[in-house]
């Protein structure tokens, strides 16, 4: 990675992290970074405000790899307590807001096109200077008006004046807003550098980071399914103070992002790379202790704003983003493979020649559906619809040959119906709770990984 200049950024390599850019991370291209052996990291020569430093892998975490295995891997969420609102919904292709959102692309790129053309045009070294501070400065307010934007979005749905959709939407908006601002601040430090004896690094990065607050891979899935470019697909949403978890499955790949703005405090005090490397070691212990030795674990970020460490494990990847004042996780990305997912099997429910089970997680969580034929046990094909009890039920799909099915659980108690020509059975199921990072009580880290029977876990990815 390029160093920067006069700002106070760090970037530690434990392992460069090979792959593409995080959705909603743009600003952080995985590809910028390089493995650099070093045993400890060392610190910066006076007056040289920035550099770049590795280390080998961290001690930091007290779980071994081991029991680490079956483990749960912690999720950033919001405590039972703090939740306003939840809700578990299928989105599909909508042309207005396909059409809205190309619009609010067009207008974005145009006009950092705009604030780029002006800058070159300027007629001297002083007046390039002045309108790169304009336009950073434009960027700031903007940057203060989306997360205006993003708590009135997250108020509005907790208190009931919107539904999830309009949410969804919302977020959505707010995401394609930030990435654009944070392409036209990458366009300016770049044309910035160009002049002599000027610097707007340590600004354009702090902003960088703030941009990285308002955008998320599962904000970018509602956007591709919305506009036709990817299938329907089911999203979760919940809400608290200032707070807001998303999580749908895409690919076979349970996608997870969380925002806690309660828990920062920007702007209030310094951070480490080191502290944000401990601060998640401590939050997700079992993710940090499967990390992979090779291409495992980098950091980025600056000291007054937030560091992203980011995780290639075991069992998916995770990306964490630590707050300068609060010191803790307010942000997080989560990629888990179903198959690795820990399950917590119910009691199976059998009538009419059928048994059915749930393998179940957390609500917002993958849940996996089987059914089994009670004479055989083979594997049996019915329609599944889930809903909450004694509520509106929707179909989420077929168990198929292998006789299983993923889908997400809603946020409460909820009920799975399978549908087999004239046999029906009926199944309740109760979430677990979350295993919450920040000393949650749930967080023990010994809760053991459930499989599905293996015809069961034949059509997994």
């Amino acid at each position: 990675m390029r160093a920067l200049p006069a700002m106070l950024a760090f970037v530690l390599v434990l392992s460069a992290v090979a792959g593409a850019t995080v959705p909603g991370t743009a600003s952080l291209p995985d590809r910028a970074t390089t493995p650099v052996d070093a045993a400890t990291v060392a610190a910066p020569a006076p007056d040289d405000r920035s550099f770049e430093h590795s280390t080998s892998r961290s001690d930091v975490s007290v779980v071994n790899n081991h029991t680490a295995q079956n483990a749960s891997i912690h999720v950033l969420g919001i405590p039972q307590a703090q939740v306003t609102q939840s809700s578990l919904a299928t989105r599909t292709v909508e042309l207005g807001p396909a059409l809205a959102f190309d619009h609010n692309r067009t207008e974005m790129r145009m006009e950092t096109l705009a604030a780029v053309d002006r800058i070159d045009a300027a007629d001297s070294e002083d007046r390039k200077q002045q309108l790169i501070l304009q336009e950073l400065t434009t960027i700031e307010q903007a940057a203060i008006s989306l997360r205006a934007s993003q708590q009135a979005a997250i108020r509005a749905y907790g208190e009931g004046d919107i539904d999830s959709r309009t949410l969804l939407i919302r977020l959505a908006v707010i995401d394609i807003h930030a990435q654009a601002l944070q392409d036209r601040n990458e366009r300016i430090q770049r044309v910035a550098r160009s002049v002599p004896d000027f610097s707007v690094d340590a600004r354009t990065a702090s902003l960088g980071r703030e941009l990285d607050t308002f955008t998320g891979p599962v904000r970018q899935h509602s956007v591709a399914v919305l506009t036709g470019e990817a299938d329907p697909a089911r999203f979760f949403v919940q809400t608290g103070t200032d707070s807001v978890v998303l999580s749908t499955i895409r690919d076979d790949t349970y996608v997870r992002e969380v925002y806690r703005g309660d828990i920062r405090r920007r702007g209030s005090g310094l951070l480490t790379d080191l502290e944000a490397l401990n601060a998640t070691s401590q939050a997700y212990p079992n993710a940090f202790a499967l990390q992979f030795r090779q291409n495992g674990t980098n950091i980025v970020g600056t000291e007054d704003n937030s560091f992203l460490v980011r995780i290639q494990h075991e069992r998916g990847r995770l990306y964490s983003f630590v707050d300068s004042g609060s010191q803790q996780v307010f942000k997080e990305f989560q990629y888990r493979p179903l198959e690795t997912m820990e399950t917590d099997p119910t009691e199976g429910a059998v009538k009419d020649g059928l048994e059915l089970t749930a393998y179940q997680t957390y609500p917002g969580g993958p849940v996996r559906i089987t059914l089994n034929t009670t004479e055989s046990g083979d594997p049996a094909d019915a329609l599944i619809t889930v809903g909450p009890r004694g509520g509106r039920s929707v179909v989420v799909g077929e168990t198929g040959a292998d006789g299983s099915l993923w889908t997400m659980a809603p946020g409460q108690e909820y009920q799975v119906t399978a549908i087999r020509g004239n046999s029906v059975v009926l199944l309740t199921v109760e979430p677990n709770a979350p295993p919450l990072v920040n000393g949650n009580a749930t967080q023990s880290g010994n809760a053991t990984a459930v499989r599905p029977p293996a015809a069961a876990t034949a059509g997994a990815a």
